[in-house]
């Protein structure tokens, strides 16, 4: 609490001096002492928070033939989480796709993070946002975390999903790997729209769909060869036309 007060303070006491000092050099003064002042409260507090509002990360106990339960690679990266209304910077995370939730490293545990208190984060420069199921009227998709692919006056959503499946092989031994599901919404005008096909992303993205076609066609966009390249693509194009 002590450490918690007297980052307060310090914060208080710049943003008082900073109206007494209005230069362009105080101000990035100002700016570059805060983000230390917050940083050295993220090294205070990180572990702690993970400790008190998360559980230990289970893990697997089983070794899988064929791919891993994370999202692109199978080792911790460099992230960051907004949990608990605090941004949490430069930080070890997993992103488990099977159990859709986020392991946070600590010095000695891997913690599973506490769903409903974060709302956001990024690991390996992809940003996913958690969506909740009240939030959609038209389309019924869960509640879960969702990959932000394009962001703007229409944004693209991108779920992929992991379920852990045995199969037999050849040789009759029990094989353990992964069935992945992906799915994309497109949030446009505050509501959600789920991409079924090539055609539906232009219905969606009226009243552009006659551009935003030739626009593919120009580009050589092809959705069945690469889904993520076409539709960010074409996200990205609405939103420069429909300001």
């Amino acid at each position: 609490m002590n450490k918690i007060f007297s980052i307060v303070f310090i914060i208080i006491f710049f943003s008082t001096l900073s109206h007494a000092q209005n230069s362009n050099k105080d101000s990035i003064l100002l700016k570059a002492a805060i983000e230390n002042t917050l940083q050295v409260y993220y090294n205070n507090i990180g572990e702690q928070a993970a400790k008190f509002n998360g559980v230990q990360y289970p893990g697997y106990t089983v070794s899988f033939a064929d791919g891993h339960p994370y999202f692109k690679i199978n080792a911790l990266n460099k992230g960051s989480i907004l949990y608990d209304g605090v941004l949490f910077k430069d930080v070890d995370l997993l992103y488990d796709e099977v159990a859709d939730c986020i392991v946070l490293q600590d010095s000695t545990h891997r913690i599973q993070l506490i769903n409903e208190k974060l709302k956001s984060f990024t690991i390996l420069e992809d940003q996913f946002e958690r969506i909740e199921k009240n939030e959609l009227k038209k389309v019924n998709i869960a509640t879960g975390f969702y990959q932000i692919l394009s962001e703007g006056k229409a944004t693209l959503y991108k779920k992929e999903t992991k379920q852990i499946k045995e199969k037999y092989t050849n040789n009759n031994e029990l094989s353990t790997l992964f069935e992945i599901t992906t799915n994309y919404f497109i949030k446009k005008e505050g509501q959600f729209f789920e991409i079924n096909n090539k055609k539906s992303v232009y219905t969606i993205l009226e009243p552009y769909s006659k551009e935003l076609n030739q626009f593919a066609k120009k580009e050589k966009l092809n959705y069945n060869r690469d889904k993520d390249f076409m539709l960010t693509s074409l996200v990205s194009h609405y939103n420069k036309i429909a300001q």
